[in-house]
Order: structure tokens, then sequence, then C-alpha cells
């Protein structure tokens, strides 16, 4: 597979994949007699997949009409998914992005979300930007949240200028605000604060809590300024708590939280049976946390808890890309995706191949 990327599939590109779907063009990889997860309709589904270069052209019943040396991969006895989504990651525990990034994929995982912290805090803003964007052209998907704060009082508020937040808020890569963890000084009057999270949700980017032990007021103003996520409920009643006021809610299993199993199981017994606004996270584990796997295990562990395995799968592909308003580029297997795909023996364990 190439290293393109939404961004850079140039009309002449995207011309050439159309010219795919017509017959003028062989596709790249022709995955045949697929059977993959829909999720629009929340089915597994028989149909041949056909890749250009990164990108899925066409789903559905038909071979192409040209093959010329496109390779084609019989898939029958395979389940295939999209590739995996850690949406909350903290990319510099004894590893880096590009490290994590390389190790996460070889198990699934294929796209990251990254805490922005680090860069934010010793790099000059332009070095800063032009890195994120060098560091997209690796074969996974990385995007990036930016801090309003530096999670610490022993920094000065004067690092967090108005044109640097601005910078990052306003690129591309930048999907996210947060996490917000200096939110008792916006209840306390912070307009700074209030001001970026304002811009956030005027460009349409959600916004990540730190709300741990929160109550239900101290949610709802939270609520009421824009966050629309929190990974910090350590039990099922503080889960449906954020579910009830409407937040997505992050179930996080992590070296500090191990949290999952326990929640799961609390969960079911209050009764929740729609995990449609759940997502899950590692939140910044250490290396040996991985040692298993990344957003595999947390899936694995939604699996072995009785869930629905669309609901498993969805948690790490779909659900994130769609909070994060990229559906339309990652989380389903559907024409215009990058072709981030794993390959299942079974629905229902993580002994996968990855492509």
């Amino acid at each position: 597979m190439t290293t393109e990327r939404i961004h850079r599939w140039t009309k002449t590109r995207l011309r050439e994949h159309l010219s795919v779907v017509k017959g003028e063009r062989p596709p790249t990889l022709v995955l045949k007699d697929a059977t993959y997860l829909n999720h629009a309709r929340r089915k597994w589904i028989e149909a041949n997949i056909w890749i250009a270069d990164d990108q899925i052209v066409y789903v559905g019943k038909d071979m192409p009409e040209l093959l010329g040396d496109a390779e084609v991969v019989d898939c029958k006895n395979q389940y295939i998914v999209p590739g995996y989504i850690e949406h909350h990651a903290h990319p510099f525990q004894l590893y880096n992005p590009h490290s994590l990034a390389k190790y996460a994929s070889e198990r699934g995982t294929t796209t990251l979300i990254n805490d922005n912290l680090v860069y934010f805090l010793n790099l000059e803003k332009k070095k800063a930007l032009s890195l994120i964007e060098k560091l997209e052209e690796l074969p996974t998907t990385m995007y990036w949240w930016t801090r309003y704060d530096s999670q610490s009082e022993l920094l000065k508020d004067e690092m967090f200028s108005n044109s640097k937040i601005k910078a990052w808020l306003e690129h591309h890569l930048v999907v996210q605000g947060g996490e917000l963890t200096s939110w008792p000084k916006v209840l306390q009057g912070d307009d700074t604060t209030l001001h970026w999270m304002q811009e956030t949700t005027r460009l349409r980017k959600p916004i990540e809590g730190h709300l741990p032990g929160a109550s239900e007021k101290t949610l709802s103003q939270m609520a009421l300024l824009g966050v629309t996520c929190d990974h910090e409920a350590i039990t099922g009643e503080e889960v449906v708590r954020r579910l009830d006021l409407g937040y997505t809610v992050s179930l996080r299993h992590s070296s500090i939280r191990p949290d999952l199993p326990r929640l799961f199981e609390e969960l079911k017994e209050l009764g929740v049976d729609y995990f449609g606004r759940c997502l899950m996270t590692t939140d910044g584990s250490p290396p040996s946390f991985y040692e298993e796997g990344v957003m595999n295990k947390c899936i694995q562990i939604a699996l072995d808890a009785g869930l629905d395995p669309v609901d498993a799968y969805g948690m790490a592909t779909y659900y994130v890309a769609r909070y994060y308003n990229v559906d339309h580029k990652l989380g389903m297997i559907a024409p215009g995706r990058i072709a981030h795909l794993n390959f299942l023996s079974d629905k229902t364990t993580q002994h996968r191949l990855v492509f």
C-alpha cells in the first residue's frame, strides 16, 4: 500500500480511482468473497472489495471488468473489520508517536488520535505542525488534540498563547480540544479557556473532558460549556450518569485504571443495552501494558463480556469515527474510506491477520 492520505488524494488521483470503478483501470487489490462488518446496517455482509492505492473504491457483488496485474485475495472463511482506532493516545511513554503507531498497527490499531502536549510545550509552532504533517505520511493514520492548559501548576499559562492555540485548533489534523484538566478554573470564571472551548465548538470539533468524580450538576455545567465526552467514569453508575446527560463516554482500560471488565459487568446490571455512544481507550499506558495489544485487547474484553460483536468492534471503529466526524474517511468498509482493514479468523476472537 502507498502512504498517501485523504488530503493528498488530488483531483487527478481521485479521477484515477473513479476509472477503476468504471472498468477503465485495474484496481490495486481485490478482496474476493469477503464477509465484512457493515456498520450502516449492523450486519455481516458478503461482498467483493476493490482497493485502489490505499482507498476503498467499491464494495459489492461484482468483480472488476479489468483485473490487469491486480492482486486477488480469496477471503473465504475470514471476517473483515475496519482498522481499530485509539482515540485517546498519550504517545510519549518510553515510546514516541512513530514507534507506538508501528507497534499498534501490527496488532490491528491503525489510527491514533494523539495528545499534542509534548510537542506544544517543546517545539516552536511551525516546527510542531510540520512534524505532525510529516507523521501523517506513515502507513498509519494520525490525528491530534490540542490542549488548552498544561495539566500542571508548575508551567506558566503564557506558554498557551492565543496564536499558538489558534494555529493548532484550526489545523486539519487536529480533531478535538482538550483534554480539559483546568475545568474548575473555567467554572470559576476563566474566560480565556472558555473562549477556546467556544472556538472549538464553532469549528465543529468535540471537547474531551477530564472530570473524575464529577457530580450531576458539574457534568451539566460542563456540558453547557461545550464538553462532549469524558473518560473518567470508574463505575457503571458514573457511565450512566454521563450517558443520561448526553455525553459520549470513553470506557477506560489502562495501566492505572484497568476498569473495562467491571464496567461492562456493572452496565449490564444497570440495564444498559445500547453502546452507540460509548468508545474505549487505553489512555496512554506504558509499554508493559501493551504486551497483549492495544485496542484489540479492549475489543476482546467487550466480546468476552457478551456484547454484540457489532458494538464491540464499533466502540473501536465506527462509533469513534462518527464521534470525531471522520466516518467519511475511517471506521467503515465502504467506498471513499482509507483501506485500513483487519482480517479475523473468528468474529469473537482477536486471532487475526492485519492488512
